[in-house]
Parts: structure tokens; C-alpha cells; sequence
């Protein structure tokens, strides 16, 4: 049997084209850099034209390469329609000039990344570029308030997400002077969310709180219905992996406080004893003065058919369905804000 590396270049290309970017980006690594299929490759990328329709890209890089900055720097930069970028596992063998030149030529929407300390303000400087960016991911410790100043100001930022962050309180304090008035949307995790209160974004809609398992036992029912109470505006409440009701009459005790809540989503919600044990004039109390029914989904939860004999209430509308794309995923990360943008 013929082997791939004995075909003629014509078939290689032809091969080639069968592959989506990143499928031929593997098989670039995989292969020795000396090799002709190496180089056919590379040739592929260099035609201008050959990447034209690719959108999106996730960048990987296991071992340094000598090739890896030549790849980089002629061939990332040619892709005119790239629009999301993930290079995070890349950064320590990507040149300073080689991020310059892709912020430069590329109309990126999508910029996950991170940096040395001693590259930051090049690599702010950089993005601040990226005028048609909508979405940035930032994996650092620190970031300096210049620097969160000049991110903030992106016109058309959407959403900024920030995994392993230790300056948590003069970042808030950065984000409420510049940008408070237009984050509508956070997700935390449980830890986090003691940084965000006493609230001081006054025009969120939708909290997600996550419970990364960091630290136990750091929330008490008191404090967290009364940090609620600080959302005049939240009409969308997340939580996954957090049991902090004990009691029906707690439940809607909180479900009180927030007459403008229309949806409230639980997932892998323990269902205590206690939880489906409540008076109903309590739950009516909650819920008679509401213009619309509020909506609770139940994921990952048991006792379904119980949930729905006692949660009935005209006013109220139970779901066990999966919301799509729900809440974004942290898998660590500490904040996402999400942000009416500047135009």
C-alpha cells in the first residue's frame, strides 16, 4: 500500500482540502519539519486565498517547534476572515511582534489570550486595535488599571472573561468607574460572588453563580437573599451546583424580594427535606403579585414528579428541559461580564 508521504504534491493538496484548518494544523505537528509533506503544507497556507472562509481558530501547541514562529507570523496574519482566535496555550512561543502584526491586519470578534508580565502593555496596546472585537478572554493574575482602562474602552466589547485573576477588588473597582452602568450580565463562581457584593452594578439582568468547590461553607442563607435585594434589575437567576435553601419557607422568601425575577434555574439542586415542605400561603405570597408566571428549571435534580405536585401555583411554570447555552462555562475562571457596548 502506498504511503501518504509517496504521493505527488498535487494529491497531497488534494488531500489537503478534505481538512478543516485545524485538522491540517495537527497533522502539520505531526510530521517532521524537514519532511515534503511539512512543506506542503506550509506551502498550502501560504496562498492568501486558502483560508478565506475560516472563521474561527484554536491554536495548540505541545512542544516548541522552531517552525511554530514561521507558521505564525506568515501564515495567521494571511487568514483576511478570521474572526475568533484562541492562542492561550501558545503565548510562550508566540513573539510580541507576531501578536502585533495579527491585532494589525485581522478583524478579530473573538481574542482569547495571555501574556508575560513584561509583555503587557504591548499586548494592550496591541488589542486596543481590535475596534470590531466583541468578546475578549484575558488568562492573568494581575492587569494593571491603565491597561483594564484601555480594554474597557473597546467600542464594541460585548463580554470580558478574566480565569485566574488575584487583584479581584481594584479590578471591580476599575470595571464599576468605567463600564458599571453597562454590565448587564456576570457569571461567577461562589467564591467571587462575595467580591460583587454589596452590589454596585445596578443594571444586571442575569447572574450565574457557579460553584467551583474552592472554599466551604462561606455563604449564609441571610446574606445571600439580602445580596439579592441589591439586583434591582435582575430578571434571570443561575445557579449549578449550589444548595443553599434548606427550607421551602426560605425559598420563597427569596423569591419575594425579587418581584422582577422571571426565570430561575437550578441546576444539581439537592432537594433537602425540607425544601417541598412549605405553607402555601407563603408560596402565594410570593407569587399572587406577579404580572407574569415565574419560571423555574429543575437539571440534574430528583423527586421530579413530587416537584411538580407541589410546585403548582398559577403563577408559577416548572421545567425540567435544558436550556441551551444557558450560562457560560468557567471550568475555573473567576468573572465574565457582559456589556452593553460603547457603539
Amino acid at each position: 500500500m502506498t504511503s501518504i508521504v509517496n504521493l505527488n504534491d498535487k494529491c497531497l493538496l488534494k488531500i489537503l482540502e478534505f481538512l478543516d484548518l485545524g485538522g491540517q494544523l495537527l497533522l502539520w505537528e505531526a510530521t517532521d519539519p524537514k519532511s515534503r509533506l511539512n512543506k506542503v503544507i506550509s506551502n498550502c497556507w501560504q496562498s492568501r486565498n486558502n483560508h478565506s472562509l475560516h472563521e474561527s481558530f484554536k491554536l495548540r501547541v505541545k512542544n516548541e517547534d522552531p517552525t511554530f514562529e514561521l507558521f505564525s507570523g506568515h501564515h495567521m496574519v494571511r487568514w483576511e476572515h478570521l474572526r475568533k482566535l484562541d492562542i492561550v496555550a501558545a503565548f510562550e512561543h508566540l513573539k510580541t511582534k507576531c501578536f502585533q502584526d495579527i491585532c494589525q491586519r485581522l478583524q478579530l470578534k473573538f481574542l482569547s489570550v495571555t501574556w508575560r508580565d513584561s509583555e503587557e502593555d504591548a499586548y494592550v496596546e496591541a488589542i486596543g486595535k481590535l475596534q470590531e472585537l466583541e468578546e475578549l478572554h484575558l488568562e492573568l493574575m494581575l492587569l494593571s488599571r491603565e491597561n483594564t482602562i484601555h480594554l474597557l474602552s473597546l467600542p464594541k466589547l460585548k463580554k470580558l472573561r478574566l480565569d485566574e485573576f488575584e487583584d479581584v477588588e481594584d479590578l471591580i473597582d476599575n470595571v464599576v468607574e468605567m463600564r458599571g452602568q453597562d454590565v448587564v450580565s456576570f457569571t461567577c463562581n461562589e467564591n467571587f460572588w462575595l467580591w460583587l457584593t454589596p452590589n454596585r452594578f445596578q443594571n444586571v439582568r442575569k447572574v450565574c453563580i457557579l460553584n467551583e468547590g474552592v472554599v466551604d461553607g462561606i455563604w449564609s442563607l441571610e446574606s445571600f437573599n439580602d445580596d439579592l435585594k441589591e439586583f434591582p434589575c435582575l430578571t434571570e437567576l443561575y445557579m449549578v451546583d449550589i444548595t443553599i435553601w434548606q427550607t421551602g419557607d426560605e425559598f420563597w422568601e427569596m423569591i419575594a424580594f425579587l418581584p422582577q425575577l422571571q426565570l430561575l434555574y437550578l441546576q444539581n439542586h439537592e432537594i433537602e427535606e425540607g425544601f417541598l415542605e412549605f405553607s402555601a400561603a407563603t408560596m402565594d405570597k410570593a407569587l399572587y403579585q406577579r404580572k407574569d408566571p415565574l419560571v423555574i428549571h429543575f437539571l440534574e435534580t430528583t423527586q421530579e414528579d413530587l416537584i411538580f405536585k407541589v410546585l403548582s401555583h398559577p403563577k408559577l411554570e416548572i421545567s425540567f428541559t435544558v436550556i441551551k447555552d444557558a450560562y457560560p462555562i468557567l471550568e475555573g475562571g473567576l468573572l465574565e461580564l457582559e456589556l452593553t457596548p460603547l457603539k
